[in-house]
């Protein structure tokens, strides 16, 4: 009896003991848990029904639809408004080349439009962007190089095709140069290995009789990559870095892609580093 008497003593003596130890754990957990809980019960912050995004890029040549924009270097950004209801926004520049003599050295765009995605993944997007040339030089004929482009795109996982039809005179061509088209069957897919993303694109211009016949058919193969950059507390997120092969095929007149001593539509390659925040 005496052995029995011990051996509850000792374990009510231990019980003692360890009764404050886990008060004072449990009352730790709480304190810890209570934060979390009051978290939890407080309404959570709404989401803003809009982003607004920046980019900026450096590029070794300016690559539009086949052709060189930049004899070299260029350096490219924007900011992109977007709304949940689909109404998007934005503004883009890109410094150029003098083209064809007119003069200008900075083209700016500025485009607005609406995109909606449907319940079985087919998507719409509707837009129209101005390009505007800020230096103001006029052509041969005497006009702005300023032009309005519509566009409608129809798209489905990751194939897009989009219908461009620049509804002025062909940036600061004669006035028989409206209703210029272009065609575009886009193709982005990430590749299943080194986290890289494939871009191919092929694409034809219908462009009235100007000076020459613009006609001209281009295609895009891409390889880019997205990373980030360490940074002192978090890693600096938005990169991506990547290079583009470009090329035209069905050239109706050659002469009219010469610009000085330059061949505009020639074969190119392309790097690039942007970041988008």
């Amino acid at each position: 009896m005496n052995k029995l008497n011990f051996m509850l003593n000792r374990h009510v003596l231990s019980a003692l003991c360890a009764a404050p130890l886990l008060f004072n754990g449990a009352y730790a957990l709480a304190e810890e848990a209570a934060p979390a809980a009051v978290v939890a019960a407080a309404p959570a912050e709404p989401a803003p029904p809009y982003t607004l995004t920046f980019n900026l890029g450096t590029y070794s040549n300016y690559m539009f639809r086949g052709v060189a924009l930049s004899d070299g270097p260029a350096l490219q950004g924007g900011i992109d408004f977007a709304h949940s209801s689909g109404f998007y926004a934005g503004t883009w520049f890109s410094n150029i080349e003098a083209n064809y003599n007119y003069g200008n050295h900075l083209e700016t765009d500025w485009y607005a439009g609406y995109a909606y995605t449907f319940a079985n993944g087919i998507g719409l997007n509707a837009m129209g962007n101005y390009y505007w040339y800020p230096d103001g030089n006029r052509t041969a004929i005497d006009k702005k190089e300023d032009a309005f482009e519509a566009s409608i795109g129809v798209s489905y996982k990751w194939l897009t095709y989009t219908y461009f039809d620049v509804l002025t005179d062909y940036y600061g061509a004669a006035s028989n140069s409206k209703n210029a088209k272009y065609h575009e069957l886009k193709a982005a897919y990430k590749l299943p290995v080194g986290d890289l993303n494939l871009l191919v694109k092929v694409g034809y211009a219908n462009v009235p009789k100007v000076v020459g016949n613009a006609n001209q058919g281009d295609y895009t193969i891409a390889l880019s990559r997205d990373f980030s950059l360490p940074g002192a507390s978090k890693p600096i997120e938005g990169f991506n870095a990547g290079a583009m092969l470009t090329d035209t095929f069905n050239v109706k007149d050659q002469g009219y892609y010469v610009s000085g001593d330059r061949d505009t539509n020639e074969r190119q390659l392309t790097f690039y580093i942007k970041r988008t925040w």
